[in-house]
């Protein structure tokens, strides 16, 4: 017998109905898994650059609610499994919270990190020989690690060395050195070869070694070190400096500044945070270290830290202030330098170099000056750290 679709089309409806009804209510339930999810992010993880946050809700096979993924925050997911229970809704927990006992250093004089693993990815920062980095996951022949400034990104095994906590511990406490030549020095086999063939490593400002002798025993002006891969060679004294004298510094514009001068006419880099090649953030990072003081790593993260200027009153600016640019009508950061006087700046663009903040000053650039910020007398407030002060740095 034929039927036509208007005499199918009320029979099929009312199938549906109840089935809709359920789809409607498991859909609300995702929705509002998922804006849990996102609420949670904003509130306890709303910069990647600083938390691992890759979490989702979605439904499984028997139609319930899973949230699930990866955190490096355990804030973030104590308050997400607690908003989801106050939800009132059925769901599985499969939130993965990523370690933070796991550690590596460079082994090299500098690192490269990456947006993603793989050598193709962004290069997003650089970690410096020495530096304590927390493993937060391996994928491959990549690290994902969190720099002391809270930094995440990726790093190739082949270039650090892979620390147990015990290690690390033992580290902190140990006799080390800090290199504090402004140029590239480098440790050789013996404390008098110094042929081409003779070098065990380049070193440059920021690395550290450990010291494998006794305090003072220099021979031919150079000491014993050790690399964080058990590497040795023989490194000139002259270039070191013990790292509680380093860390133990007072604030130091001067210092500051010559760090960045010496580095003038060095090629930018983007993601470069080293005195081999370096953004417009990399070189304030570089030159505050050498003062002992840990910046973050973004110039839009070093413009929410310490005692904020504006542009109108740039003449109240002191040497080492950090002066910010960018977009004038939306206020978007993209560039930072470092206050010297009277208007003048250094900073890296195309090159490390000089220009004014001054309207009327020849070196004068147009990009729009947006303020600026006081690092000094702010040291310990959010994003400015003393490296002596630093967890990772000293057993405190």
């Amino acid at each position: 017998m034929k039927h036509t679709i208007y005499a199918i089309l009320p029979a099929i409806a009312a199938a549906l109905l109840p089935l809709s009804s359920a789809a409607q209510s498991s859909i609300k339930a995702l929705e509002r898994a998922s804006a849990i999810v996102e609420e949670v992010k904003a509130a306890h993880a709303p910069d990647k650059r600083q938390t691992v946050y890759e979490i989702k809700a979605y439904n499984d096979p028997d139609g319930g609610i899973t949230v699930g993924g990866k955190t490096s925050s355990a804030e973030a997911r104590g308050a997400l499994v607690a908003q989801m229970n106050a939800s009132g809704h059925d769901w599985t927990d499969r939130i993965v919270l990523l370690p933070d006992t796991l550690w590596a250093q460079p082994h090299i004089s500098v690192a490269c990190l990456r947006t993603g693993p793989a050598h193709a990815a962004e290069m997003a920062s650089q970690a410096i020989m020495g530096m304590p980095l927390r493993v937060l996951e391996k994928e491959g022949g990549w690290y994902r690690v969190q720099t002391p400034d809270g930094y995440i990104a990726w790093v190739t095994d082949s270039s650090v060395e892979p620390k147990t906590a015990a290690e690390m511990k033992a580290w902190r406490s140990a006799r080390r050195y800090i290199v504090t030549a402004p140029y590239q020095t480098r440790a050789y086999t013996t404390a008098q070869a110094s042929g081409l063939r003779d070098v065990v490593s380049d070193l440059v400002n920021g690395n550290i070694v450990e010291a494998v002798e006794a305090p003072g025993a220099v021979e031919n002006g150079r000491v014993l070190v050790q690399l964080p891969d058990g590497r040795r060679g023989f490194a000139p004294i002259a270039d070191l400096t013990p790292i509680e004298v380093w860390a133990d510094q007072n604030f130091d514009p001067e210092k500051i500044l010559d760090i960045a001068y010496s580095m003038e006419g060095t090629p930018y880099l983007w993601g470069g945070t080293s005195v081999k090649s370096l953004d417009c953030s990399g070189l304030a990072k570089v030159s505050y270290l050498s003062n002992g003081i840990i910046l973050m790593r973004d110039a839009s993260q070093q413009a929410l830290t310490g005692t904020r200027i504006e542009a109108k009153d740039w003449r109240d600016c002191r040497a080492g202030d950090l002066l910010f640019f960018g977009n004038a009508k939306t206020g978007k950061i993209t560039h930072v330098a470092i206050y010297d006087h009277d208007g003048k700046y250094v900073h890296s663009s195309g090159r490390v170099k000089r220009n004014s903040v001054d309207p009327d000053d020849p070196s004068y650039l147009t990009t729009p000056f947006l303020h600026a910020v006081r690092i000094a007398g702010n040291e310990e407030t959010p994003g400015i750290t003393r490296a002596r002060n630093h967890p990772w740095y000293f057993n405190l």
